[in-house]
């Protein structure tokens, strides 16, 4: 009702009622139309598919079409646009059933010819307006039940949900995942000093530093007071410690200023990660970011502490024994390194004589293990990650060795069934390689390194970032090296016209960031 003009759809393929509907509403001095006719279904559909109608008027006994499907097309294709039935007299029925299935109201033909015509339009339009009204309340209530109403960032509550939800992601996934809890130094001395209104503005000004430096997947809480907790999906210790910093750093060079004060306010952070030995649960996680932030004002405050160092730290003479575990269990890793790489040449070896076309498998795995440890390094993945990455490249392929050499030398397109024979190489190769116990990390990467982040790929149709980042890491990677290389079906692309094919599936077939990482990595290395 707020615009100066409403303007009204008629669908009804009759001239002489179209006219009549037209000199009603324009013989109404109280509201101004804009009116519009539809002849056929597909034309006031389309029509109503605009932003710029406000109200159908369907005439229930079209010519060729019934007015009540058209109601339900429209309500089916959500265009949230009101409609009023007109139905014959005699009819009311009609025009009830059509309220039952979604209409706003009814008039019967007689009806049309009066000034109740323009009183259902205003009801109709008022009721859109009420709708609308409650529509935005409700959204506001939403808001308020999981954002906190000073700073905007979620509240405590959801921030909880939120951090059961990651941390159960990442552990079926094998993903990383990593906590940063942060604490505004001296506070209360700032509130003191200048007032809680300024406090207020100090707690707004950090909200939008720290939503500032997060990338737009994680998730910035206000814990309570003057404390934050930032949830990290998909990043490790390092690189948890990395943002930590910067953060800490951004907070040190900051001057918070309101109405002719200015106030320098520090913050101290404190580091958890799921790879913390004690992580059985999101409480360790959070447990964790509490006790390295308190040790981290213990150090002086403007401090950042993982949790690993508070440890460290808080314990007396454990640095020595700490040295003696971390030394034994380099060595035992490198040996356990040395097992895991022997048993995948080895791997190889067996393959190439059992399958003579192996070699060319075997050579594009390398290729892909090169350019997925490339990525992972520029992604700033620990060391642990990046070989995980690099071992499930080498692995990846192992299940083709159950597909008929017939289809893999095939040289013309294969057929619908032979491409589902192909799928199954991921079951296969996890299969083959689960037998080992040492590749319990790889295994995901291998059987979904086929999935689209658009949830169209294969063989769980996962989407988005349900998709293990090692698996999509490893989709973007294969997809360059084969374009990069010739094959039966077609001549090898250049790296220019690789880049943009991935572009092009950027976002449906493959996860956005990781195209834009990988790009930077090949754009570096040419």
């Amino acid at each position: 009702m707020s615009k100066s003009k409403l303007s009204i759809l008629v669908a009804d393929n009759s001239r002489p009622s179209f006219e009549l509907i037209k000199t009603t509403l324009i013989s109404d001095e109280n509201m101004k139309y804009e009116i519009d006719a539809a002849a056929s279904s597909k034309d006031a559909l389309e029509k109503a598919s605009g932003n710029n109608i406000d109200l159908v008027l369907v005439n229930q006994k079209r010519s060729g079409t019934d007015g009540i499907k058209m109601l339900q097309d429209i309500i089916k294709k959500k265009l949230g646009v009101p409609v009023i039935m007109i139905v014959a007299e005699g009819e009311e029925k009609l025009g009830v059933k059509a309220m039952d299935k979604g209409a706003y109201d009814f008039l019967t033909k007689d009806e049309v010819k009066t000034v109740a015509l323009g009183r259902a339009i205003r009801r109709v339009m008022q009721r859109r307006k009420l709708e609308s009204d409650i529509k935005e309340s409700l959204n506001k209530l939403e808001k308020l039940a999981i954002k906190d109403g000073l700073t905007g960032l979620y509240n405590q509550h959801h921030f909880k949900e939120v951090i059961s939800r990651e941390y159960k992601k990442a552990k079926r996934y094998m993903q990383s995942l990593s906590c940063i809890m942060l604490d505004l130094d001296h506070f209360k001395l700032v509130n003191d000093t200048h007032g809680h209104q300024f406090g207020d503005e100090v707690l707004i000004q950090a909200a939008e530093i720290l939503n500032r430096l997060v990338r737009d997947t994680d998730f910035v809480a206000r814990y309570g007071g003057e404390e934050f907790f930032i949830v990290l999906p998909n990043t490790n210790l390092k690189g948890a410690h990395i943002l930590a910093e910067r953060i800490r750093s951004a907070f040190a060079d900051h001057i918070f200023k309101k109405e002719g004060i200015s106030e320098k306010v520090t913050v101290s952070v404190g580091v958890s990660a799921r790879s913390d030995e004690n992580v059985v649960s999101e409480n360790e996680l959070i447990a964790n970011a509490d006790k390295s932030l308190y040790r981290a004002k213990w150090r002086g405050r403007n401090n950042v502490c993982t949790y690993e160092e508070s440890e460290i730290e808080a314990t007396p003479g454990l640095r020595e024994e700490v040295k003696k575990i971390e030394n034994f269990d380099d060595k035992l890793k490198d040996l356990n390194d040395n097992i895991k790489d022997n048993c995948i040449e080895s791997a190889h070896d067996i393959l190439r004589e059992i399958e003579k076309g192996w070699d060319y498998i075997n050579e594009h795995s390398i290729r892909v293990s090169r350019y997925a440890e490339q990525l992972t390094k520029a992604l700033m993945l620990s060391d642990d990650e990046i070989k995980i990455v690099r071992r499930a490249a080498l692995l990846h392929d192992i299940g083709m060795v159950g597909v008929s050499s017939k289809i893999l030398k095939k040289k013309t397109k294969l057929s619908g069934d032979e491409y589902e024979v192909v799928k199954k190489h991921s079951n296969i190769g996890v299969k083959i390689i689960k037998k080992t116990n040492l590749f319990d990390n790889e295994l995901p990467l291998i059987l979904y390194h086929h999935e689209r982040y658009d949830g169209n790929g294969y063989p769980h149709q996962l989407k988005g970032d349900t998709i293990p980042y090692g698996a999509r890491i490893l989709s973007v990677v294969e997809a360059y090296d084969a374009m990069m290389n010739n094959t039966i079906y077609r001549k090898a692309y250049s790296s220019k016209e690789a880049v943009a094919e991935l572009r092009e599936c950027s976002g449906s077939q493959f996860d956005p960031k990781v195209v834009d990482a990988f790009i930077k990595v090949i754009n570096k290395s040419n």
